[in-house]
């Protein structure tokens, strides 16, 4: 876990300086981050499979909803992006996981005036 955790700043840092993200940002990337750490518990990133990921992936859309969960796992790609990019690992576990999923379409809960002003008048 030693070593996750040291890339694991390495990349809050990189977030920080490099890609100048918000401070909100960067906490949820080092929150999401951690608690993937937490679940899979492997010491070694070069260690961590596909295999981990599908389980954290089902974990997160028993326990989260569909929004929470696919920026759980955008966080978790851009982290194993970057240990590849800089070589910290021999190959991405995200390579060979295929995640498609559809959030649920939520409907308005009120239409504006302005949109109800447009629909009557069409239908005139």
């Amino acid at each position: 876990m030693e070593n996750f955790n040291i890339q694991l700043k390495s990349y809050i840092q990189f977030c920080q300086t490099q890609k100048c993200l918000d401070a909100k940002t960067i906490c949820a990337y080092n929150i999401d981050i951690s608690q993937f750490a937490r679940h899979i518990n492997c010491s070694e990133l070069d260690d961590i499979t596909s295999k981990h990921i599908e389980s954290y992936i089902a974990h997160l859309h028993s326990s989260y909803k569909p929004k929470s969960a696919k920026r759980k796992i955008a966080s978790l790609k851009a982290f194993f992006h970057y240990c590849e990019f800089k070589e910290i690992i021999n190959k991405n576990p995200f390579d060979k996981v295929e995640i498609r999923f559809r959030e649920p379409i939520t409907l308005p809960k009120t239409i504006s005036l302005q949109t109800l002003e447009i629909f009557f008048n069409y239908n005139l």
